[in-house]
């Protein structure tokens, strides 16, 4: 058993696609990591391609597909067998044959209710839970409890086998027909379906997230040290940050600068990260960003720090960089809370700068894009918070 594109979508979704190597999030070294979540004999500096990335995922999923079919003795189907392949490429072999998950299975206990009881346990990283994980979790449990559009033993089934060998010798078409009068109309109607392909729907939970999120707000121009101009990443980072765990800033953003830079300058992502992790909120930077994952974030209710141009217009933006912090959208803006004020979204600059203007911002999403995403869709600044 192979895992399917589905299962493959699931895990290229969390794990992200990375053509430089970057340090483990919740260590923030060991393992090295690249591609698709690759690890093993990766340095820092590292590059590949994207085609290097599939490929390094196709021989990772072999690892653990064998895994699976190592630890897991009973019957899957091929929704729960995607869910466990991509629950033990983000855990481990090792970690899935020491579970609870992997006795309660192969005790024979209704895989539903063992799925729903036992993934969501792991969503902790070294820091405490990760909403990263959390969510993870939520989709294998998701995908593995979802109808089932194959069911798989350890050998091929007796009727695949005579589906293979049918020749319409009388004896054979007498066997069918005998067979297809002794199920019920329902459970011929849905072997029909299947057999034609019919995938049921997926049916994802609504949206819980109440926008504009309730993120403080800090200026970076109220500054009580001599960094003002500076500081828009890291009252960005900061009010992130204080929403997500409001026990990790003793202070404002300001506080929050201090620790900073302890690591390197108040614009180094890299400084910025060191930060966050450590006072245990792990986070990532790339340079990678979409439209559609800010939305998905925001939905998940994961405020988003983002690097934008803020000069000139926007149809030829410019200048070193700005970070605003995302809290919120609908069908045409993003809700925004911009620490230097309010933005000239068509001619760049600050007309309305300082004091509370850039709390609670409707940014449109047309313009703000253009000012985000410069090279092509997939090409913004961010930190994205696990």
């Amino acid at each position: 058993m192979k895992i399917s594109q589905a299962g493959l979508d699931l895990v290229k979704s969390f794990e992200g696609l990375y053509l430089d190597a970057y340090p483990d999030p919740g260590t923030g070294g060991e393992p090295i990591t690249i591609g698709y979540g690759h690890t093993g004999g990766i340095k820092l500096g590292q590059k590949i391609t994207k085609a290097d990335a599939e490929q390094l995922l196709a021989m990772d999923m072999e690892r653990f597909e064998a895994a699976v079919h190592k630890y897991i003795d009973v019957d899957l189907t091929q929704n729960e067998f995607d869910a466990l392949v991509s629950f033990t490429f983000n855990v481990g072999a090792g970690a899935l044959e020491a579970s609870t998950l992997r006795k309660r299975l192969n005790a024979g206990e209704p895989k539903a209710k063992v799925f729903k009881e036992e993934l969501p346990r792991w969503n902790k990283g070294g820091n405490g839970v990760m909403p990263g994980l959390v969510r993870r979790r939520a989709a294998e449990v998701e995908l593995a409890t979802a109808q089932a559009t194959t069911q798989v033993t350890a050998q091929v089934s007796f009727l695949e086998k005579a589906a293979t060998h049918y020749v319409a010798e009388p004896h054979q078409t007498a066997a069918y027909r005998w067979l297809e009068a002794s199920l019920g109309k329902d459970t011929l109607e849905e072997f029909k379906a299947r057999y034609r392909g019919f995938q049921p729907p997926v049916e994802h939970p609504p949206i819980l997230a109440k926008f504009p999120l309730d993120v403080p707000y800090f200026g970076q121009y109220d500054s009580r040290g001599s960094m003002a101009e500076r500081m828009c990443y890291s009252s960005s980072m900061a009010m992130a940050i204080e929403y997500l765990d409001p026990e990790a800033i003793d202070g404002d953003d300001d506080d929050y600068l201090r620790i900073v830079l302890k690591y390197g300058d108040t614009v180094s992502s890299e400084a910025q990260v060191a930060a966050a992790r450590s006072l245990g909120v792990p986070c990532r930077f790339r340079m990678d960003g979409s439209q559609e994952l800010l939305e998905q974030l925001l939905d998940d209710g994961i405020p988003v720090p983002i690097g934008i141009l803020h000069h000139g217009h926007v149809s030829k933006p410019a200048g070193g960089g700005h970070w605003i912090c995302l809290i919120g959208h609908d069908d045409t803006h993003f809700m925004v809370h911009d620490p230097a004020g309010e933005l000239d979204l068509v001619n760049g600059g600050y007309p309305k700068r300082g004091g509370e203007y850039g709390k609670n911002q409707r940014y449109s999403k047309k313009n703000l894009m253009k000012r985000w995403l410069i090279a092509n869709d997939h090409d913004g600044w961010l930190v994205l918070f696990d």
